[in-house]
């Protein structure tokens, strides 16, 4: 975690070199860079300034707008770190609300930093966010309307919530506070279920084709509707645009769907099964279909496999035993055969701190007896959390490095929301 004073640090390291670089003003530069950090760090900086040079600026207010943006699109991806600088002035915040500002910082830092994680768990928070204040996101930004919604799942900014008596959904961005209600798909009719709801998941996708999980704030958004009944998976959308669910499909399916969220890979949307497959539905053609996992998954306890994203950009999948953490993909040979290939194999253990593997459990029937469980990944990354029995922790697997980021004695399925936080506020701000 970092910690407040060197997030300022990192911050006014960062401002420092993207002014100097510029090149635009050699005299004042010092002292345009105490004006614009003594505001932010809440301190004032004792930079002896050069001689005044009355024609060039020595105040951030005198700056040009391209040049301060400039300056922002230097900062870090840090999770609050956009919402504090906006703090500073009313221009500033202007600034970095803009949407081409936003698009343009998306796009030079590509990776999208964990904001939080929903659960739907009754015994932790609803919504813990990630880092501590003041460097973390207001948890009243992301509180749910009441206990009564569940979260589905979370994606280019969006959250899907559904009522308890699943006859409502909920499409909400928290950065926003935009809340659009969607009645659930009536195909879903608890009459080809002998009175009872079927098995059903949903999933929220941005309907203007992006690729990446960035904000679309202002976006159509489609919901995909799953459910199985009678040995069937049926598929169906709803369209923000058209304000109505159409195109029901259906194909046979050997398991009914679990209730972890979608994964989304090169348009195609992946659910994970109760048994040993995948439930695929195709966006552009409204394809459905189940995919096995490889055999020596099998027996593995179904919650620690988990659908991610190949290292290529396909389909992969993660399977963890004890500490055993094997990642598969799912390719196609030169003869057109396609079939699962064991790519990786990582000993959590050997990331972990030491004492993960020795601690003993306690209180853990949830866990089923497991020293490490999966509880979630961030579609677009690398990134996964799990559980031990010491607390909660991220696992970079391109970087092999992990750290704690949450105590958690529930081994429940996290959803991390992910975004640039531009809007709103923060924890422990003045």
């Amino acid at each position: 975690m970092m910690n407040p004073y060197g997030f300022s640090v990192y911050i006014a390291a960062t401002i420092t070199n993207a002014v100097s670089s510029l090149a635009l003003w050699m005299g004042p530069v010092l002292l345009m860079i105490k004006e614009i950090l003594s505001p932010m760090l809440g301190f004032s900086l004792f930079l002896k300034a050069k001689p005044h040079f009355p024609l060039f600026p020595t105040s951030p207010n005198e700056l040009p707008d391209d040049v301060l943006l400039e300056i922002f699109l230097s900062l870090p991806a840090h999770p609050t770190c956009l919402i504090r600088t906006s703090l500073v002035c009313k221009r500033w915040r202007s600034l970095i609300q803009d949407r081409q500002f936003v698009c343009r910082f998306r796009e030079l830092h590509q990776k999208l930093p964990v904001l939080g994680f929903f659960s739907n768990s009754t015994r932790i928070p609803r919504f813990i966010p990630t880092g501590d204040p003041p460097n973390s996101v207001a948890t009243t930004a992301f509180s749910l309307p009441d206990s009564c919604w569940n979260v589905l799942g979370c994606r280019h900014s969006l959250v899907l919530l559904v009522s308890s008596t699943w006859n409502q959904l909920q499409v909400w961005n928290p950065m926003t506070g935009s809340r659009k209600y969607v009645p659930v798909n009536p195909d879903a009719d608890s009459r080809f279920n002998y009175g009872i709801v079927p098995e059903s998941q949903a999933t929220v996708v941005c309907a203007a084709g992006h690729k990446d999980n960035g904000d679309c704030h202002s976006c159509p958004f489609l919901i995909v509707w799953v459910f199985t009944c009678t040995r069937y998976a049926y598929a169906s959308r709803y369209s923000s645009e058209i304000g109505s669910w159409y195109q029901l499909v259906s194909s046979p399916t050997p398991s009914e769907v679990d209730s972890r969220p979608s994964i989304l890979i090169e348009n195609i949307l992946y659910w994970p099964l109760k048994s040993k497959y995948i439930l695929a539905f195709e966006l552009a053609t409204s394809k459905l279909y189940h995919i096995e996992c490889p055999p020596e998954t099998h027996s593995v306890f179904r919650r620690n496999v988990h659908i991610m994203k190949a290292e290529d950009g396909g389909l992969g999948l993660a399977a963890l035993t004890e500490f055993n953490l094997r990642l598969w993909a799912r390719e196609t040979d030169a003869a057109g055969v396609t079939e699962w290939v064991l790519r990786r194999t990582i000993q959590l253990d050997a990331l972990l701190p030491l004492k993960v593997s020795s601690a003993p459990l306690v209180n853990n029937h949830l866990a089923g007896g497991r020293p490490a469980r999966i509880l979630g990944l961030v579609e677009d990354d690398d990134l996964f959390f799990i559980w031990t029995r010491i607390g909660v922790f991220e696992v970079q697997l391109k970087s092999m490095q992990c750290k704690k980021v949450f105590e958690a004695d529930v081994s429940a399925t996290v959803l991390p929301y992910t975004g640039f936080y531009s809007t709103g506020a923060v924890d422990g701000a003045q």
